[in-house]
């Protein structure tokens, strides 16, 4: 099942029916009759996909062209044994 099947259409549920009374509300003037599940108007992008999104692009040929830095080669290192 996709999840525009799910999400895509509204879903009313009614109120689950009890032998037993239901506990007082405590919110006034809340709530319809059931709960209704909506596809968001204005969905947002996740952090990785937003930050693909809105990048800062490379314009100026002098940063498309930029070649890494070149260091020279580090020393050896000492040996970690050294026989006595």
């Amino acid at each position: 099942m996709s999840v525009s099947a799910i999400f895509g259409t509204r879903l009313v549920l009614p109120p689950p029916t009890t032998a037993a009374s239901p506990p007082p509300r405590l919110a006034i003037g809340g709530g319809g009759g059931g709960l209704v599940i909506e596809c968001s108007s204005r969905p947002q992008k996740k952090a990785t996909k937003h930050h693909m999104k809105t990048r800062p692009r490379k314009s100026r040929p002098s940063d498309i062209n930029r070649r890494p830095t070149v260091y020279p080669p580090l020393p050896p290192l000492p040996p970690d044994w050294t026989p006595v």
